[in-house]
């Protein structure tokens, strides 16, 4: 399969991206300017009789991640990947495009085993979108792009959005963020999506496509977890999950013990491979000896 990319498209697309944050997220002075912001804010540090929560944590304006090679092509066909995930959980104030560019790329740099279960997940995922199987290999994870001096990884060929820009947390772990700050951030994501016009959607999260949904206007569904779909305008394939870092038999953050990723996120997604760019499916045999998935192939409850 010939991979090839247009950077010069992408470069494009990057920078209507930090247009549009510089005017509605993150001004010229670094600084969080969106309207919601106090909103949003509210609806966590404070309980609904309005008292304080001073166990809870805010993290304003954490932008998307978009690779340089993201306007990708394989064979040809457009092959345009955005992953959708709830927050960073993670405090970090007013982080540009350019810098979480940076902490993707640093993910990429360190073996599989050890990066965090969303990123090993995502790697999983993006693996099966361009046609591989899972694996913590270093080499399934690097595209061989027509014209590039070097390997590109993965990482570098993809987008990664997530729905609320802020996030909220009482111990850095667990996100405490609020009906409120998905609704107030929806606007924003799809501003993301009509400027990145994926191809691709991978949603991680049962919470997340919900909240997805209100940005579809029609969906037809192709297999199981997969739709054809226009998400704020844009026509695209979506492929929906749970998070890789979900508790229990949702779980698919790893590459044992993990029945969700083989049972339903494998199939899934090599589905969405086929219909992407025409590409054969892999053989079942290829991925797993664990074939037949010991959790029934349905999203969890909540």
């Amino acid at each position: 399969m010939i991979a090839a990319s247009d950077a010069l498209a992408t470069a494009t697309r990057v920078e209507r991206l930090r247009q549009y944050m510089g005017a509605q997220v993150l001004g010229s002075s670094g600084d969080c300017i969106c309207r919601k912001l106090g909103s949003c804010r509210r609806s966590v540090l404070f309980d609904r009789r309005g008292e304080p929560r001073p166990e809870v944590s805010y993290g304003a304006g954490q932008l998307s991640h978009v690779g340089r090679h993201y306007d990708l092509t394989l064979d040809g066909k457009p092959c345009r990947i955005l992953v959708i995930a709830m927050d960073t959980v993670r405090l970090r104030e007013h982080v540009t495009l350019e810098q979480r560019h940076a902490e993707v790329m640093e993910s990429a740099d360190v073996p599989f085993t050890r990066r965090n279960p969303h990123m090993r997940g995502t790697a999983s995922a993006l693996r099966l979108a361009v046609g591989r199987q899972p694996g913590d290999d270093r080499e399934g994870e690097q595209l061989h792009i027509s014209g590039a001096r070097q390997p590109v990884h993965l990482f570098d060929a993809y987008a990664m959005a997530n729905l609320r820009l802020c996030s909220a947390t009482a111990d850095g772990e667990r996100s405490l963020s609020s009906a409120t700050m998905s609704r107030n951030c929806l606007p924003h994501l799809a501003a993301t999506i009509k400027i990145l016009e994926p191809t691709l959607c991978i949603v991680q999260g049962v919470q997340v496509n919900r909240v997805l949904s209100e940005l579809i206007s029609r969906r037809r569904q192709v297999a199981p977890h997969v739709e054809q779909a226009r998400v704020a305008g844009v026509d695209a394939l979506v492929a929906a999950f749970t998070n890789p870092s979900a508790r229990g038999i949702y779980r698919w953050g790893q590459l044992t013990g993990v029945p969700y990723l083989y049972g339903t996120v494998v199939p899934a997604l090599r589905v969405a491979h086929q219909l992407v760019v025409g590409a054969p499916a892999l053989s079942s045999n290829a991925v797993h000896p664990q074939r037949r998935p010991a959790v029934p192939d349905r999203q969890p409850p909540g």
